[in-house]
């Protein structure tokens, strides 16, 4: 039992890391998607499908599609640049967290910037503002609230996920 005991921290930090990466690489391609998907309302459904249609794989099947994928990735890197891509380990854990992390922030990010009042978004066009200056200074400040909801929700998908990929 103290054996076991003993090697909890070094568990529990890998699984600390393994979440707070995954919500890192998510957090960095779902909110500039996000904004990107509000400036172009024609690609928001297309987006936000492909993102569902990720999040309808079973999370252990997610990460068992990992292994192969990742698999024939090393075999196409090795050939083109020489490197191989490990398919066993860290690396299908990453890819699969990341993936499932995609849909709450994207589709909260798209939500609250969504639900920013026209008005407001009109009052900082009639001041001068540019349109980065409208996200910056109006639109992003005012959807936080609800892109952080967005983040709570995956935190917590993906703390769950991370169990199964230990």
């Amino acid at each position: 039992m103290s054996d076991q005991l003993a090697l909890l921290p070094g568990y529990l930090t890998a699984h600390l890391q393994l979440t707070l990466v995954a919500l890192l690489l998510g957090t960095a391609i779902s909110l500039p998607l996000g904004i990107w998907v509000t400036r172009r309302p024609r690609t928001e459904s297309w987006v936000l499908g492909i993102a569902g249609v990720i999040q309808t794989i079973p999370s252990l099947a997610l990460l068992a599609i990992m292994v192969p994928a990742l698999a024939g990735a090393s075999g196409l890197a090795t050939r083109l640049l020489g490197v191989g891509i490990p398919s066993i380990g860290y690396l299908p854990a990453i890819v699969g967290l990341t993936l499932y992390s995609v849909l709450p922030i994207l589709r909260n990010t798209v939500t609250g910037i969504r639900g920013v009042d026209p008005a407001i978004v009109e009052a900082a066009r009639g001041v001068g503002m540019t349109s980065r200056e409208q996200l910056r200074l109006v639109e992003l400040p005012l959807a936080l609230p609800v892109i952080v909801a967005g983040l709570r929700t995956a935190t917590v998908w993906v703390v769950g996920i991370a169990t199964l990929s230990t």
